[in-house]
């Protein structure tokens, strides 16, 4: 069918990245008008080109306020702040630390992702989680804006770091010019944070807005049965090669 992409070998069914990357972005920033509504408080964290344009769009008709939380220890959120503030969003970037104090103000959470797990889960940037659960104590919604070519057919949990997560350079976090602490400490810097999908409001994907219980029906109509475990399709095809 058109919908698969020739250059990949897939399977029957699966579609190619490559289409669902074509538009996906305009096809989400246009439900902007549909989420964002005047005067409100939106909170967001990280750094998203999908969220800021997003957002942007929102304000092409609409008044609201939006607050950056700095997202460290990378910060960031400075760059999401700036480039909010240039497109003539009334923006205030706070610390980490001060989301739980100002969420309870906030009208709703929107954020990105880097991959959402088949259940819903997120595998978010690092510190997301704690925003998340910020947002379910005072009730606020978290929204996630993200393209469907983010979805991943595969689960993974917290508790499995080896296979969800990537542990980074400790530069951001500790001056290397202070040899005699390295010695003393050992510094974990994980990249992301798993954000369990019961934490999440909705998805607003290229195709629209989807509940995190509804992913499961997308993943059967994006990926084939056999490749819902990646590692064992890779060993088929390594046998199909020697053969």
């Amino acid at each position: 069918s058109s919908g698969i992409n020739a250059e990949w070998p897939l399977r029957p069914g699966t579609i190619g990245r490559k289409d669902l990357q074509e538009n996906s972005q305009s096809n989400i920033i246009s439900m902007a008008l549909e989420h964002i509504h005047a005067n409100e408080l939106i909170l967001t964290y990280g750094h998203s080109n999908t969220v800021r344009e997003f957002l942007l769009h929102g304000r092409k008709k609409r008044n609201f306020r939006v607050v950056v939380c700095e997202s460290g220890p990378s910060l960031i959120g400075h760059k999401m702040a700036k480039e909010l503030s240039e497109g003539g969003i009334e923006t205030t970037l706070i610390a980490d630390s001060a989301a739980f104090a100002i969420i309870h103000a906030v009208n709703k959470v929107i954020i990105g992702t880097h991959t959402i797990m088949a259940d819903g889960a997120l595998r978010a940037p690092n510190g997301a989680h704690q925003i998340t659960l910020a947002a379910e104590h005072f009730s606020v919604p978290v929204i996630v804006c993200a393209a469907l070519y983010k979805l991943s057919p595969t689960h993974l949990c917290s508790y499995d770091q080896d296979a969800f997560n990537k542990m980074i350079g400790p530069e951001n976090m500790l001056n290397f010019s202070n040899t005699k602490l390295h010695s003393k400490v050992l510094v974990s810097n994980p990249e992301f944070d798993y954000v369990p999908s019961d934490l999440i409001e909705l998805f607003i994907t290229n195709t629209g807005g989807h509940a995190p219980s509804y992913l499961y029906r997308i993943v059967s109509e994006l990926y084939h049965p056999l490749d819902n475990d990646l590692d064992n399709m890779c060993v088929e095809e390594l046998d199909d090669e020697n053969t």
